[in-house]
């Protein structure tokens, strides 16, 4: 398939749903609970330099309802939901008490009030932030617990950030220990409130970061191979000053292509896995690996987005990286990202492997950032899918029945786990055609022992031969062979 075409479709892909999103937007008409709520809100409130005198809820469809607002000059005003959240990120209107009205989503109409007073009074006694990383960060929903230097206003500094991803104004800013700078809508105000993101003591809490680690050095760790499972690990061991307290989930990687001058070949290796560190620092620069397997031009650099984070980028051949990197924070210095290689194709099946391209790539496109659990999901998938190829590999160098049943039906078990751990169509359609193979295969397998066994006496352990005969009868749904196993099963002596 042309690449090009694969990725102005995935492109495409990304406006429709875009589109569809715009399409779900808020409704214009509260529901009467809302309409309700924000009646009370709004009342004694401010708007334009004008106090607001009284609301009401007027009903303008089944259902649904604006607000009708009466100002102290006497004006008389009706308002819906789409004027009152626009009003809400620009301040046009204030509420009293020295509150803050909030839109909570861009989808619904569910509001909330911001007590001010109550977040800084909590901000500047707190000693620690745990950081909650928004949804546009690659580390979106992980919190982190950062120590804070200083509490300030973006006003009283000077600055101009901008706007949170709903429209918001940044109007607080948190210093961290580590050097960190955040800031903090009222939106991102009030979700730290309501999760207790700002912590008095920091004994409550472990780790708290205070100090960003320094990158030292970048050491190559050759393959091992496994001749069992025709894969190899390698990797990359990233060395620091001290001791990391993050955990393996806490260093997402993606994978993305780099930019292409039009006119110019389109190289094999023009992707880039990268790897995310937070709360790092390149103290001084750091020697890269020129080579290591699959991956080229493997070096440390700093985040240009973030001001303490480092990413460890390798220039990469998609095709040939079939498996998520992994991650183990050692308890010395070092973190450890490991990579897997398929060393034996033989070892698969190739033309699965060969179908099963597209799909690949695909899923990198669609599934670049994943979840703990998803990276759980994967490695127990892994785990149990090496088992069973490695126990297919020994049972074919078996030449007696007891030693090869046993390791087919574990190699069976094992395929069957495989799949419920599967994060993928890929890997449960690989799976299930393992374990459906396996299914077919025993059976006969018993059909071809048993028979044997009859023919040629003295007849070895009776009551095991009904055992593998009754368990192969449970593998299958063919009546032909359910019928050839039963009558096995009757012509075997009682004792």
């Amino acid at each position: 398939m042309n690449t090009r075409l694969f990725f102005r479709g995935i492109a495409l892909v990304l406006v429709a749903a875009a589109w569809a999103a715009s399409a779900l937007a808020a409704p214009r008409y509260a529901d009467k609970e809302t309409a309700l709520e924000l009646a009370k809100a709004l009342d004694k409130g401010v708007f334009r330099n004008h106090l607001i005198s009284s609301t009401f809820i007027q009903s303008r469809e089944p259902g649904g309802y604006i607000l009708k607002v009466v100002l102290d000059n006497g004006a008389e005003l009706n308002w819906d939901m789409n004027q009152i959240r626009g009003w809400s990120k620009d301040e046009t209107l204030v509420l009293s008490r020295n509150r803050a009205l909030l839109f909570l989503s861009e989808d619904t109409n569910t509001v909330a009030v911001f007590d001010k007073n109550q977040f800084m009074q909590k901000a500047l006694r707190a000693k620690v932030y745990a950081k909650r990383h928004r949804d546009s960060d690659i580390l979106a929903g992980q919190i982190i617990d950062f120590a804070i230097y200083n509490v300030n206003l973006v006003d009283l500094l000077e600055l101009s950030p901008g706007r949170d991803e709903h429209g918001y104004r940044f109007y607080y800013v948190i210093d961290l220990e580590n050097g960190q700078r955040e800031f903090l809508s009222y939106l991102d105000a009030y979700e730290a409130i309501t999760r207790n993101g700002l912590i008095a003591d920091p004994a409550a809490v472990s780790p708290v970061l205070v100090k960003p680690y320094r990158l030292r050095e970048l050491r190559p760790r050759e393959l091992e191979r496994s001749l069992e499972s025709g894969t190899g690990r390698f990797s990359v061991e990233m060395v620091f000053d001290r001791p990391v307290e993050l955990e393996p989930a806490s260093f997402p990687f993606r994978l993305y292509e780099r930019p292409v001058t039009p006119g110019t070949p389109r190289p094999a290796n023009n992707f880039v896995v990268e790897l995310t560190v937070p709360n790092a620092v390149l103290a001084e620069p750091v020697a890269g690996i020129d080579n290591l397997e699959f991956l080229q031009s493997i070096k440390a650099v700093s985040d240009p987005l973030n001001q303490v984070r480092v990413l460890l980028q390798a220039r990469v051949n998609p095709d040939v990286f079939n498996f998520p990197p992994e991650v183990e924070v050692l308890k010395s210095n070092a973190v450890v990202v490991s990579f897997t290689k398929v060393v034996d194709q033989s070892v698969f099946d190739r033309k699965a492997l060969h179908d099963a391209e597209l799909r690949r790539r695909q899923e990198r496109m669609l599934h670049r950032l994943l979840t703990p659990e998803e990276v759980k999901a994967r490695n127990q998938f892994k785990q149990y899918w090496e088992t069973g190829q490695a126990q297919l590999d020994r049972a074919r160098q078996r030449t007696g029945f007891g030693e090869r049943w046993e390791l087919l039906l574990a190699a069976r078990t094992n395929f069957g786990a495989a799949a419920e751990y599967a994060t993928s169509d890929r890997e449960l359609k690989d799976a299930l055609a393992e374990r459906n193979r396996l299914n077919v295969r025993l059976p006969e397998l018993v059909i071809e022992q048993v028979g044997q066994a009859l023919q040629t006496p003295p007849m070895p352990d009776v009551a095991g031969l009904r055992r593998i005969i009754e368990t192969a009868v449970s593998m299958t749904r063919d009546t032909s062979v359910q019928q050839t196993l039963e009558e096995l099963k009757k012509r075997l002596p009682e004792k």
